[in-house]
């Protein structure tokens, strides 16, 4: 079995893979990130969701990270569950296709595990809209190159901002009101940042459309992320959600580089 491990700033997610079917993912679970976890609770973490899964042995393992404060701890517990050293998807991996950046070096693995699971569903021009601590916009162009990215400050990030600097408006729950013009201060902060971001990523798609494609060619777009579910079905573009998509990659990505 594999276990794919996606490190994030607000949340480290993990998956377990038959190495031998990636079609689907066999268990998932995922806990906040936290620096002040040392790596022997890590491991206890992932033994307990293994246990309560009854997952056979782990003999593999790949890890995508983006928050490296948490990568160490992170990769120490794994190495002590699977019987192999742990895959780190970084600058040298093989992606199977281009990345066409003016430093390659400077891309998050999330972004390269999203691309690869992207490709592997479907050919570009892609946009893969990613939803979490910040919000991000990878763009493929129609020869399944990754060309860039755009990145904007996440929906749970700039309402946590708003709420913490402005003394008047206190925290809101993160919910779409059912007015666009609020008419209390809860329902005017979380119209702003949610429908905010509606807007803002249709109006990227509407202008990397332009750019990525021709009459004759359709532009794919995936979404995934934390705050995918709450934002991306409002949309008036209609993105195809794959909650699981960044671990897909990332899985994808071991079998291409290890197996």
């Amino acid at each position: 079995m594999l276990l794919a491990v996606d490190i994030g700033n607000s949340s480290i997610k993990f998956g377990v893979f038959d190495i031998n079917d990636l079609s689907g993912i066999k268990y998932r679970f995922s806990i906040s990130s936290s620096t002040s976890r040392t790596a022997d609770e890590y491991e206890l973490l992932i033994r307990q969701f293994l246990l309560i899964n009854n997952s056979p042995k782990i003999n593999h393992c790949v890890i995508s990270s983006v928050a490296p404060s948490i990568t160490h701890s992170v990769y120490n517990a794994a190495s002590k569950i699977s019987s192999k050293m742990p895959f780190f998807i970084g600058s040298g991996t093989r992606t199977g296709f281009k990345i066409r950046i003016d430093d390659p070096c400077e891309l998050g693995a999330d972004m390269v595990s999203n691309a690869a699971a992207a490709l592997n569903i479907t050919n570009g021009p892609i946009v893969i809209a990613d939803l979490g601590t910040a919000t991000t916009l990878t763009a493929i162009n129609r020869n399944n190159e990754l060309i860039g990215s755009i990145i904007i400050p996440g929906a749970g990030l700039s309402m946590n901002a708003l709420s913490d600097t402005a003394e008047l408006l206190n925290k809101v729950s993160f919910k779409r009101p059912d007015k666009l013009i609020g008419t209390n201060s809860a329902d005017s902060i979380t119209s702003g940042v949610i429908n905010g971001n509606i807007f803002m990523i249709d109006g990227f798609v509407r202008n990397l459309r332009e750019q990525l494609c021709d009459e004759d060619i359709k532009l794919s777009l995936i979404a995934t992320g934390g705050y995918c579910n709450t934002i991306i079905p409002h949309c008036r573009n209609k993105f195809k959600i794959i909650d699981d998509l960044t671990l897909i990659g990332a899985a994808l990505l071991y079998i291409k580089n290890k197996i």
